[in-house]
């Protein structure tokens, strides 16, 4: 059967008019609950090309000092080919419980970081550990890095981060979220953000495109074009969003 435009439209203005009315508050548990289905999937992808569009999500979708500032504890289980791969806990900021996630950091022939990749989990990792991979060189470097990140959720001062990277930089983001898990995501809005929906049209049963605007993400504004997949019930059953700035 052929997706009925207007009314996913409509599902989705409610959405987007809850989400607005929860991100202040914090209360993501019954937001959850509300609009997604038990077996759903919340996936999210965005890549930056270059240390200026780098720095936007540094700057502008952390949230830095104040009285919980963001530490995060990396964890080096593998070191091969100038990349380091650690799992990650995130600790602080708006998070009400620690956050986990995969990540691969690329050094160049300087020594300076190339890529950087994050996959989020919604569960503490469990990955098999090279009990010699945290005494080579670039893992000191990188827990180095490690550090410098860290006072810059404290301070906010993304200079001493900048020394680290190539002025090519690539950051990437993709992670999925699963159940109950897609909480975690949700606790990363920024507080003062608010969302609104266009664009809206169909791709297949039961299935829609949209375009949602954000402003004052950290004081940022952009835009998310979202995939959504309802369940007979009204219940999203996946969501996938991309961050366009």
């Amino acid at each position: 059967m052929a997706v009925d435009t207007s009314e996913k439209q409509a599902l989705l203005t409610r959405y987007v008019e809850d989400l607005n009315e929860v991100a202040p508050t914090r209360e993501f548990v019954p937001f959850v609950k509300k609009w997604f289905a038990p077996d759903c999937t919340l996936t999210i992808h965005h890549r930056a090309e270059g240390l200026e569009a780098s720095k936007v999500i540094w700057e502008n979708f952390l949230p830095v000092g104040g009285n919980a500032p963001r530490v995060v504890l990396q964890r080096i289980y593998k070191v091969e080919d100038g990349r380091v791969y650690s799992w990650r806990q995130l600790e602080g900021g708006n998070a009400p419980k620690p956050l986990y996630g995969m990540q691969e950091t690329a050094f160049n022939d300087r020594g300076l970081i190339s890529e950087i990749v994050i996959h989020s989990v919604q569960d503490k990792p469990e990955v098999e550990v090279d009990p010699a991979a945290e005494k080579t060189r670039l893992a000191r470097m990188f827990l180095a890095f490690a550090d410098v990140f860290n006072d810059f959720f404290v301070t906010g001062d993304t200079g001493p981060v900048e020394e680290w990277c190539d002025p090519d930089v690539r950051m990437i983001i993709d992670s999925a979220f699963h159940g109950m898990g897609v909480i975690g995501p949700h606790n990363r809005i920024n507080a003062s953000a608010t969302f609104s929906l266009r664009d809206v049209e169909p791709l297949g049963e039961d299935s829609v495109r949209a375009v949602v605007d954000f402003k004052d993400w950290g004081g940022v504004d952009g835009a998310m074009p979202w995939e959504v997949t309802f369940t007979p019930e009204d219940k999203v059953r996946k969501l996938a969003l991309t961050l366009a700035l």
